[in-house]
């Protein structure tokens, strides 16, 4: 294992207990590989309070097609976004309801606000932004246009 430092960890044994728990359900396959994905998690949390930084998200809509015109107002903000979105998709969920799958990129607070826009439009029954934060430093080439 070359490239990786040890460490040691005390923990509670009902905390320990839990966790072991909570990481088989997940098909952990060994406690570092979930604690190294916990730290992950953390360090990126930490870029997600950053307003500034470059992002890469998604944002899960999920609507009734058959509120009024919500279809259109959906396809307009979108049109008005085209600088921060790099694809979507659509689903059908049912006979009344959609999913919307925006794959975002752009300066965290441009994303917020894109989707605070998308999830208050009437019909929208649940709107989420997820962030992943790009794997290096400085990607905020992808899906840009100039």
């Amino acid at each position: 294992m070359d490239g990786v430092t040890r460490i040691g960890v005390s923990l509670e044994p009902e905390l320990l207990d839990k966790f072991d728990k909570s990481i088989h359900k997940k098909g952990y396959v060994s406690r570092s590989e979930a604690v190294r994905d916990l730290i992950r998690d953390s360090l990126a949390e930490i870029e997600w309070k950053n307003e500034d930084e470059w992002m890469v998200g998604t944002i899960v809509v999920v609507y009734d097609h058959n509120s009024t015109q919500i279809v259109d107002k959906l396809t307009d903000l979108q049109h008005s976004n085209l600088g921060i979105i790099n694809t979507s998709v659509h689903v059908h969920l049912d006979s009344s309801k959609c999913m919307e799958i925006m794959i975002c990129s752009g300066e965290l607070k441009t994303l917020k606000k894109f989707a605070d826009e998308v999830s208050s439009v009437k019909g929208v029954l649940r709107g989420r932004l997820t962030m992943a934060a790009p794997a290096s430093g400085n990607l905020h080439h992808i899906g840009h246009r100039n």
